[in-house]
This record gives structure tokens, C-alpha cells and sequence, in this order.
């Protein structure tokens, strides 16, 4: 994006100038003041960059969704009910309903006419500017609205206002030649205790970038039929609008939620205690354990590890904030005082996964990781964080890493640990063997989420099956252990792959 040379910051006045320019070009035969509801129809493609083979693009592809979005202008509400595109039965499928007020977000999950599985929440910050009428209204009675330089956008001259939401920054880019909204860019963090937060709260300052284009004429209004929504620069949604209706005359029903007794969640991703569970992510409901001597496992919804040796305990796994890892290391010096902590291992790099990392980095606690998870590593230990500071950022220090490639010996004595990159493994993960106790940490490799504790992904479980074999791991009364998962049976792998028609190759 360049800055336009010879272009200076403009008062206050100015900014009023282009932002009433583009409520009127917009607006055409309506004053979008008077505008209390929209409603729209949708199609939404998405991509996920939490989940990945590697850690640029192509990401995966999570799917298309049907969107009905109604918009309260005047009573800050917004409702959204979305449905995959496929060609199972509408009624079975999985049915959205999302609400989101000034006081709660709530998340209503149906499927084949089952009661809906409710979560609410605080609301996501700075919401309300992600329409672009409304982000124009809130841009007008900003009290610090200013214009900032023009700049090129993908080539064309825009005009740039900016304003804070709350505590939030915002830039909104208005086309140079038609006056309306091309983008608006919001600088926000998501610190819930909500599974999609965790993962994207452990990137730090989150800069959300909404591209607008394609305007046509819906109801009077020009309205953009495309919306991209980036995240620190990352492509990760794609939203065509097949309709729009303004002023609707029945709009308030769309708001009606069933009735529920589901308390709102204020809990934040910092403020989580040891083993409780997060909104929309596995809830194991099982104590903090011994499992072996000396090895403790922290259930939750992702699990963490300690493992205590002669001359200092390993940590294996970081998961879900810099706040949960101080809870995980008061825990380990209560169980064994005076012990330090020698190092960390991060078996994946799923950011769930690696989102408390920071803490032992900024405590000089040395970090293994698969060497081709070094560098989401690095991103997250580099990651800004002005919004919400925590130790790293506040005292920076040089992270000591080691990336692990080959078998990589831990420790000594009955609890060492051999570390092993799963060698067939399509995401980056890594094995640690603890072979005084016959235990195997999978990873993520295998998760027993099923329906009873069945084990999902049989090419994941065929891919550590292989791994194993390729060391010299003994799996005769071997007990495995993971990111979700409480010791269980090696032969529940192979009872499962053979369950699933993989059994022995022939001949072998």
C-alpha cells in the first residue's frame, strides 16, 4: 500500500467530508441514517490457517455456508444463520445461529432437529464495523476521527479516515472515484476463552483487514456483492451477496432465540484454571493425574504434561495462554518444590497448541520444537502484542529453540525421553518416548473424540503406526498418551485399524 506524495493530514472537518460522501453515495434514494435494519443473502467460502500441512498457502479449505445476516442499525444487534452447502439433507445439517448484542455473543448449533448446543459469550471487539453502513456510522460519531494520508489501494487512489472503537484502532478506506467504503481495518485482540479465540489470541495483535468490491444496486442501496476478510494479511474468507433488503417489515423475528439456561461466559483465555474446559473444544471432565511416577498429565481441553527427572522437570505441551502456562508451572513447583524446569516440548505447532508458549520463552526455559514448526515458532514468540502485553513482551528475551529433526535424547534416568519427529506424519508432529514407563506421547496423531472414545482419523493412526515402527520404540505393554488423551492401550490403535479395514499389509 503506498502513500500518496504531497498529501497531508487533514482536520477533523475533512474526515466528516468523505465519510458523509460515502453515506450518500451509498445511500442513493435513501438516508442511511434512517436505515434501521438490513438483511442479506449470502454464500461464504472459508479457508483455516489454525489446522495445516505447512504454514502458508494453500491453507485448507473448511467449506462453503448459505448466510442469512439481519443487522439491527439502531439497536446494535447482529444475527446470522448459516448452513453448509452440500447435497445431504438441509434438516440434517449442521444449522448455525449466531447473535451478537453490545453485552453477549451467543452461538446456537443445530443438527437433524436436535435442541441447540448453546454457548455464550462476551462479544468480539469492535463487531459493529464489519458491515460497511454501519462501520460509516460509527466512523461519523467518532469523537477522534481524522483523515489520514491517501493511499493506493490494489492500484486505486483511496481516501483514509481513521478512529478508535472502544480501546480498538480503525482505518476506513473510501474509493478516490466513487466515494465508498473499499476496506476497513481494525486492530483487535480475542482474548475468550472460546475455542477460535484461543487459537488466534496466540498471534498477539490481530490486524483484520474487510475488503469491499463489486457494488450493485440492492433496494436502492449500492452495496458491495464481495467482502474479503483477511487476518494479518492471510486470506481467509470469501463472501458473495445474492441479496440485500433494507427496512425490512418483520426483521425483529429473526432475533427470537430459544430459551436457555446457558450462563454467559466472562472467562477469559489468561483467567482459564487448570483443566477447564473451553467453549466449543473438548471437555475430557478428568482430574490432574499421576499416571507413571513422576509424570503428571494435566487434562483439559488440550492436555499438558510434566515429566520429572533427576535434574529437572520437562513440560511437554504449552496450550491455550501465557496465563494457563503460569498456572502449569505453579502447579509443577507445587508437586515438586524446588525443581527447575529444564525444557519444554511442543509436539505440535496447532496454534491451541503452542498459544502458552510464551511464558516459558520469556522465563529462558529452553523450547524443542519439529524443526519444520521452527518458524510458526518464531511467529508467535515475535508476534506483537501492544494491546495486551504479557511478560515476553513486556521484558524481551532471546528464546532459546531447538529444532528436532532426528531422534533427540531428554534427560536420563527412568523417566528420559526420546524424541522422535513422526516421520510419515502429513502435519508436523513429534513423539516423546518415555520408555522407563512404557509411555508414548502421540501428539495429536490420535484423539479419542468419538462417539464412546472412539479414535478418529485412521490415516493419522496408520501414519503413527508407521512412525513407530521406523524406531525403536517397544510397543509390547506400551501406553499411549496426547494432546487429548488419558493413557490408553497401543493395541487401540491397531484394534481401530483394523476396525477400519486396515489391518497387515499382505505379505507382511
Amino acid at each position: 500500500m503506498l502513500v500518496l506524495a504531497g498529501h497531508s493530514n487533514a482536520a477533523d472537518a475533512g474526515a466528516h467530508t468523505v465519510v458523509e460522501a460515502a453515506l450518500k453515495a451509498m445511500g442513493q434514494t435513501h438516508d442511511l441514517h434512517q436505515v434501521s435494519t438490513l438483511r442479506t443473502q449470502s454464500v461464504k467460502a472459508l479457508w483455516d490457517v489454525v489446522e495445516f500441512d505447512h504454514a502458508d498457502a494453500p491453507f485448507i479449505f473448511q467449506g462453503v455456508t448459505q448466510s442469512l445476516a439481519v443487522y439491527d442499525l439502531r439497536g446494535d444487534r447482529r444475527l446470522t444463520d448459516e448452513v453448509p452447502v452440500g447435497d445431504a439433507d438441509p434438516s440434517a445439517m449442521p444449522h448455525v445461529r449466531t447473535l451478537v448484542t453490545r453485552s453477549e455473543e451467543r452461538i446456537d448449533r443445530l443438527a437433524g432437529g436436535q435442541p441447540a448446543k448453546t454457548v455464550r459469550l462476551e462479544p468480539p471487539a469492535a463487531w459493529e464495523i464489519e458491515e460497511p453502513i454501519s462501520a460509516l456510522l460509527y466512523a461519523e460519531k467518532a469523537n477522534d476521527l481524522l483523515q489520514e494520508p491517501d493511499v493506493y489501494l490494489h492500484g486505486i487512489p483511496q481516501h483514509v479516515v481513521s478512529f478508535h472503537l472502544g480501546r480498538f484502532p480503525v482505518r476506513l478506506f473510501l474509493d478516490g472515484s466513487t466515494g465508498m467504503p473499499s476496506a476497513v481495518e481494525i486492530l483487535r485482540v480475542q482474548p475468550r476463552a472460546d475455542s477460535s479465540d484461543i487459537a488466534y489470541n496466540a498471534m498477539g495483535d490481530l490486524t483484520d483487514r474487510i475488503e469491499w468490491m463489486n457494488y450493485a444496486v440492492f433496494d436502492g442501496v449500492r452495496y458491495p456483492v464481495q467482502a474479503d476478510f483477511f487476518r494479518n494479511g492471510v486470506h481467509l474468507e470469501v463472501t458473495t451477496c445474492n441479496d440485500l433488503r433494507v427496512n425490512g417489515a418483520q426483521e425483529d423475528q429473526y432475533f427470537k432465540m430459544a430459551q436457555t439456561d446457558v450462563p454467559l461466559s466472562r472467562t477469559t483465555s489468561d483467567g482459564l484454571q487448570l483443566g477447564q474446559a473451553v467453549a466449543r473444544a473438548p471437555d475430557p471432565k478428568a482430574p490432574i493425574t499421576e499416571i507413571a511416577p513422576g509424570i503428571v498429565q494435566i487434562p483439559g481441553s488440550w492436555f499438558t504434561t510434566i515429566v520429572r527427572q533427576p535434574d529437572g522437570l520437562v513440560i511437554i505441551d504449552a496450550p491455550i495462554s501465557s496465563g494457563y502456562s503460569r498456572k502449569v508451572l505453579d502447579e509443577a513447583a507445587r508437586r515438586f518444590p524446588g525443581v527447575p524446569i529444564k525444557a519444554l516440548v511442543t509436539s505440535t505447532a496447532f496454534y491451541w497448541h503452542v498459544a502458552g508458549i510464551r511464558e516459558y520463552a520469556a522465563r529462558g526455559i529452553p523450547i524443542y520444537a519439529r524443526d519444520r514448526n521452527i518458524p510458526v515458532v518464531r511467529a508467535l514468540l515475535n508476534a506483537p502484542r501492544t494491546l495486551a502485553p504479557d511478560m515476553l513482551a513486556r521484558h524481551p528475551v532471546s528464546p532459546i529453540l531447538h529444532p528436532v529433526s532426528k531422534p533427540t535424547h531428554l534427560g536420563h534416568g527412568r523417566n528420559a525421553i526420546v524424541l522422535y519427529p513422526v516421520s510419515e506424519g502429513e502435519q508436523p508432529m513429534l513423539m516423546s518416548w518415555i520408555a522407563g514407563a512404557r509411555l508414548l506421547h502421540t501428539a495429536e496423531m490420535v484423539m479419542p473424540l468419538g462417539s464412546r472414545g472412539a479414535l478418529l482419523q485412521p490415516e493419522s493412526l496408520l501414519e503413527l503406526k508407521h512412525s513407530v515402527e521406523k524406531t525403536p520404540v517397544a510397543t509390547k505393554g506400551l501406553r499411549m498418551i496426547g494432546m487429548h488423551m488419558r493413557p490408553t492401550p497401543w493395541s487401540t490403535l491397531l484394534d481401530t485399524l483394523k476396525k477400519d479395514g486396515i489391518g497387515e499389509a499382505p505379505g507382511a
